[in-house]
């Protein structure tokens, strides 16, 4: 019969086996998802600005609406960004006025 520090010996040795058998794993899923997230993006997209006239009845909520596109986190973001760019409160739109707006697309322009 073996001895008992013999036995201990060897199922610590099955142990940190298992649990480095486990790390592995763990550690090569996630590499293999950040790979494929990777390997899964978009076509670049490229920041361009328009100049637009203000129409009867814009806001610049509707503005929004027709320019913004998915590189914003929010209407608020796009619409900060349209009043920075323009140097106006978001109230002072009117009719008949230029302004500046930014969008992005897939298309590369020259």
């Amino acid at each position: 019969m073996k001895s008992r520090r013999v036995i201990m010996g060897n199922l610590k040795m099955i142990f940190i086996s298992v649990l480095s058998a486990a790390v592995l794993i763990i550690l090569c899923s996630m590499l293999s998802g950040t790979i494929r997230a990777q390997a899964a993006s978009t076509e670049p997209s490229y920041k361009y600005y328009t100049s637009i006239c203000i129409q009867k009845g814009d806001t610049l909520w509707s503005i929004a609406d027709s320019y913004m596109t998915a590189e914003y986190k929010d209407i608020d973001a796009y619409i900060s960004e349209v009043c920075a760019l323009n140097h106006i409160d978001a109230s002072e739109i009117h009719y008949g006025q230029y302004i500046t707006v930014p969008y992005y697309s897939s298309d590369y322009l020259e």
